[in-house]
């Protein structure tokens, strides 16, 4: 890359101004190649020339030049001044419309007596906003022409290379001073042009011609010019990554650069460094957001992430499952004992004390330090780019001392509103090694030149352009200052100008479009003819080999101590696979609700109950029981047991269906035969053919006629022949007559307008009388036997590792593992 002029007649002492800084590194490229290692001109851009040229004759000025991002500031404050709401579209806008006016020498009262309301707030936002620089003694880069202008000393005229036209600022200030140009070379010899049917269909025949080319010649310098860069970036970096796969893999770095920069803020190592000093915030002040703790915590930038990353993510779940936007600090002290580094972490930061305003400077200190605290990127290596990422950060963050020369004090959201907003304003592009193939947008390859090029993209929306007027402009001020695109004489001319500098990129330039965008049909750019249609082929892709795994069978369990064996048998009988889900310690959280959630309302019973039961523990005891006492007594577990929930509506809402619920159980309660509660919410150990667990029961009644009858509150759904058939959908009570002495089960269902019992006994009479039965189940000594046969193969099944995805009617209905299985529901 190089541009195609003769520099021969320059020297050291010259200066030169180029249209852009992609042109100042290809002058010093050619130079190198024409005169060797004599010493270079003076190369400037545009702007650094205007800078350049103010220092050297006004090198004492007590006038500091302030930085775009300050100016930008500072315009925002006489909006905001002015009673405008500032969002950042709306100033990009205003921003880009003063420079036209210093471009294009568009004077303030000529656009106040346009008498356009949008030009008179411009007017005014632009008068504002000099007032400011002059009280500050400060001056931004569209007022150094003027002062050049106004100079009092002889100064060196410049050679001027790369301007398709120059702006009437760029025109006044060059005539007064003088200036030579330096012409492009009309290189171009050859020059075909092709239509392809789709986009992809265009970038992929570019991408294959670049890559042959550069087998063919590698030391050739090649360009590929997209002048829709911005928005097919993804799609241009997808096709020539596949094609380019096998040259990656051989030389392990990548033949071509896509020349795209993005703001700072738009990669991830800044976006985690702007909310980890957000989450400091949060902490010192006691209100963090969920969404900004659970992307902070598991940073791969902070200390530690390697060493906790699964329990940092074990908390953020945690986090989540509380279903609110922010939360404060006591609510996560007893989720933090699995994350003991995290702890330490945010210990230290909630704990340190900042000052609630201060000046920018200041903060930045703060901020430093608050990234030192939490390690920032020192808990692994950073690759080339992060590298260099984190390096432009420093150098970009030291802007905020520049604010603290035109702002007051900031609150800490104010300074990193602010930090971000520099960042923002800053284009960021890794350095690579040297690659011979550029992929460029089409302003910045005009007045370059390679050894061949391809300008993808040609059509009657690229060139000519479309009408587009500013909109803080009238139309008929921008036309006559020669805004660009204002009228249709500057459109064609631009296009023209455009056109020649794109087909003189090389020798040999090939241009093409694609009739197909998408969705959208496009046509060629009117000012070249296309008669040469390529008619790509399919792309056909072979499919990858498949191996078979046999994924049906696990490893055999190791240790068969577990937690939440029913959950496990009842899974594994239902579906082997889902049973096999719990060897994976997936950790299950509720989802948002409002109110008490379904599990909590049932514990609330049961506790309410096992309370009542403590007091009152036969039907003897429970007849004889005042009414009035026995109501106080209801009303007292109810109150009791809601007392762990926040108060509001929603648990006034529940303490009165629990009132309902509990009185109409123990009138029904008092109509059974004589009974006596001899255990409630036991726990007790259970051993199904090796598999040992504890398990809790409910309840545990003892009949006259000596039977214990264990029965189980269901407050939720109950499935339909829960116990007997071929999978037991309900084996908690099966487990526990297997495994212990008991002569009958039942469940007991509480609801409002009706208390239930289901159940089977070997004598029916212990059970409460309009038990439903499951008619079913064989007598009780005969299921038995078949409950432990039924649970014995299901623990074994368990055990040896059976997964096979086989589930039973019902299975999926309410199973969370969408994601892990192939079954669809």
């Amino acid at each position: 890359m190089w541009i195609n002029t003769d520099l021969t007649k320059l020297s050291a002492k010259d200066q030169v101004v180029l249209a852009n800084n992609r042109q100042v590194l290809a002058f010093k490229k050619t130079w190198g190649m024409q005169h060797g290692v004599s010493a270079l001109p003076q190369t400037f851009s545009w702007k650094q020339y205007l800078q350049h040229t103010w220092k050297e004759i006004n090198p004492n000025s007590s006038r500091r030049l302030i930085s775009a991002v300050e100016s930008r500031t500072l315009i925002a404050q006489s909006m905001a001044r002015l009673g405008q709401t500032i969002d950042t579209r709306l100033l990009d806008e205003v921003v880009k419309n003063i420079d036209y006016c210093y471009a294009h020498l568009i004077n303030p009262s000529e656009l106040l007596d346009s008498h356009h309301q949008s030009s008179d707030l411009l007017s005014t936002w632009m008068l504002d906003y000099q007032q400011i620089k002059l009280k500050l003694n400060v001056l931004d880069v569209n007022d150094l022409s003027k002062l050049i202008l106004n100079r009092d000393c002889e100064i060196s005229q410049p050679y001027l290379y790369g301007f398709k036209t120059l702006t009437p600022e760029q025109s006044l200030l060059f005539t007064n001073i003088g200036h030579q140009v330096l012409s492009a070379r009309q290189a171009n010899t050859h020059s075909s042009n092709q239509i392809f049917n789709t986009t992809q269909d265009e970038i992929f025949h570019v991408a294959n011609w670049a890559k042959n080319l550069h087998n063919k010649h590698p030391e050739k310098h090649i360009a590929v010019v997209s002048p829709q860069l911005n928005s097919e970036h993804h799609q241009i970096k997808s096709i020539f990554d596949q094609v380019f796969n096998d040259v990656l893999v051989g030389t392990g770095q990548k033949a071509y650069n896509i020349s795209l920069g993005l703001p700072l803020t738009d990669y991830p190592l800044v976006k985690h460094l702007l909310l980890i000093l957000q989450l400091s915030g949060q902490l010192q002040s006691n209100y963090i957001s969920t969404e900004t703790f659970n992307t902070a915590i598991t940073s791969p930038y902070i200390a530690h992430a390697k060493a906790e990353q699964s329990n940092r993510a074990l908390l953020v779940n945690q986090v989540l499952s509380w279903s609110q936007t922010h939360f404060k600090l006591n609510q996560l002290d007893a989720h933090l004992a699995n994350t003991p580094l995290l702890k330490k972490l945010i210990d230290s930061i909630s704990t340190q004390v900042t000052s609630g305003h201060q000046k920018h400077d200041q903060w930045l200190l703060n901020f430093n330090t608050c990234l030192q605290d939490w390690g920032f990127a020192t808990d692994r290596a950073l690759s080339s780019v992060e590298y260099q990422l984190f390096n432009k950060y420093q150098q970009t963050s030291l802007g905020l001392n520049q604010l603290a020369q035109i702002t007051s004090k900031v609150s800490i959201s104010q300074a990193i509103n602010d930090l971000h907003t520099w960042l923002s304003q800053v284009i960021f592009q890794a350095q690579s090694a040297k690659t011979p193939i550029q992929i460029l947008g089409s302003l910045e390859a005009e007045g370059l030149y390679f050894d061949e090029a391809w300008v993808i993209g040609m059509t009657d929306s690229f060139l000519p352009a479309a009408l587009n007027s500013p909109r803080f402009i009238p139309n008929d001020i921008a036309s006559q200052h020669q805004i660009p695109h204002s009228n249709f004489e500057l459109i064609a001319k631009d296009a023209q100008d455009t056109l020649n500098n794109l087909i003189n990129l090389s020798e040999q330039v090939t241009c093409s479009y694609a009739k197909n965008h998408f969705e959208s049909e496009q046509h060629g750019s009117p000012l070249l003819s296309f008669d040469n249609e390529i008619k790509t082929p399919e792309h056909q892709f072979e499919p990858a080999t498949l191996e078979s795994i046999d994924d049906n069978q696990a490893v055999p369990l190791a240790d068969i101590q577990v937690s939440g064996g029913v959950g496990i048998l009842k899974d594994q009988m239902a579906c082997a696979f889902k049973g096999f889900t719990h060897r994976l310690n997936i950790k299950k959280f509720d989802p948002p609700h409002v109110g008490l959630s379904r599990s909590e309302q049932g514990d609330v019973v049961h506790k309410v109950l096992e309370s009542i039961y403590q007091q009152v523990p036969s039907s003897v005891d429970l007849i004889a029981y005042d009414q009035d006492a026995l109501n106080q007594l209801i009303d007292t577990a109810i109150a009791q047991e809601l007392k762990r929930y926040q108060r509001s509506g929603f648990t006034q809402i529940e303490q009165d269906r629990l009132n309902q619920i509990i009185h109409k159980f123990i009138a029904t309660e008092k109509q059974r035969d004589a009974f006596r509660v001899i255990a409630t919410e036991k726990t007790i150990e259970a051993n199904i053919a090796g598999l040992r667990f504890n398990t809790r029961l409910d309840r545990v009644d003892e009949m006259d006629n000596g039977d214990h009858i264990i029965f189980d509150y269901k407050t939720g759904n109950l499935p339909s022949n829960p116990w007997c058939g071929k999978a037991i959908k309900e084996p908690q009570l099966p487990i526990y007559a297997t495994t212990h002495s008991a002569d009958g089960i039942a469940f007991i269902k509480p609801a409002a307008d009706e208390i239930s019992y289901t159940g089977l006994a070997k004598d029916k009479d212990s059970l409460p009388k309009k038990t439903s039965r499951q008619k079913s189940c064989t007598d009780w000594d005969e299921q038995l036997e078949l409950w432990q046969q039924q649970l014995d193969q299901t623990s074994q099944d368990y055990q040896q590792g059976n997964a096979q995805v086989l589930p039973t009617k019902g299975a999926c209905t309410y199973c969370e593992y969408d994601s892990l299985c192939r079954v669809k529901k």
